[in-house]
C-alpha cells in the first residue's frame, strides 16, 4: 500500500470512528435530556428511587425465566411489541425470544449493584445497568459476556411491560 493510500486510509477510520462515537453520543444523550426535560414538564412527584428498585425486581425476574426457561412469566414480562437486542447482536421479538428459551441456558448472572433509571414520562422509563453472564445454546460452548444493559419499560393499564431490552458489549 502506498503512502498516500496509507494516509486516506488512516484519515477515513477515524472520520468513521467519530461519526459512531458522535451517534452513540446523541443516541443516549438525547433521551436522557428529554428524561430530565419531561420530569420537570410533567410535574411528576414520581418516587424516583421506588420506580427504579421496582424495575429492577422486573429485571431479575426475568433473567429467572430465561435461566428457569418459564415461558409463563416471560409472556407476562415482555411486551407483545417487545424487542430484545442481545451483545451478539441477534434480535427477537416477543414470539422469537418465547421459542429460542427451551434450547437457551443461563448459568450464572451478576448484576452489579449500581443502576439508575430515567423516567421519560410518567409511563416510559429506561433502566441502565451493568451485568456479567455465563450462557450457552443448546449444544454450545458456555460463553461470558460483560454488558452494558438498557431496559425501556412501558406501563400499560396500570402494569410495566418490557418493550425494548438492549445490551452493548463492555470490557
Amino acid at each position: 500500500m502506498k503512502a498516500a493510500e496509507s494516509v486516506r486510509m488512516l484519515r477515513w477510520l477515524n472520520h468513521v470512528e467519530k461519526t459512531l462515537f458522535a451517534r452513540r453520543f446523541f443516541m443516549i444523550a438525547g433521551p436522557l435530556g428529554l428524561a430530565e426535560y419531561s420530569s420537570a414538564a410533567f410535574g411528576q412527584s414520581l418516587d424516583v428511587a421506588k420506580l427504579r428498585d421496582e424495575l429492577m425486581e422486573l429485571e431479575k425476574a426475568s433473567w429467572g425465566y430465561m435461566r428457569d426457561k418459564n415461558l409463563d412469566g416471560m409472556r407476562g414480562y415482555v411486551a407483545d411489541d417487545g424487542l430484545l437486542i442481545f451483545s451478539d447482536g441477534t434480535r427477537y421479538n416477543k414470539r422469537e425470544i418465547l421459542a429460542f428459551m427451551p434450547d437457551y441456558s443461563l448459568d450464572s448472572l451478576t448484576i452489579e449493584p449500581t443502576y439508575a433509571v430515567r423516567v421519560i414520562s410518567p409511563d416510559v422509563a429506561t433502566l441502565l445497568y451493568r451485568a456479567t453472564y455465563t450462557s450457552a445454546v443448546k449444544g454450545g460452548k458456555p460463553e461470558t459476556a460483560k454488558v452494558l444493559s438498557s431496559s425501556v419499560y412501558v406501563r400499560r393499564n396500570n402494569k410495566w411491560w418490557s418493550v425494548l431490552y438492549q445490551e452493548t458489549p463492555i470490557k
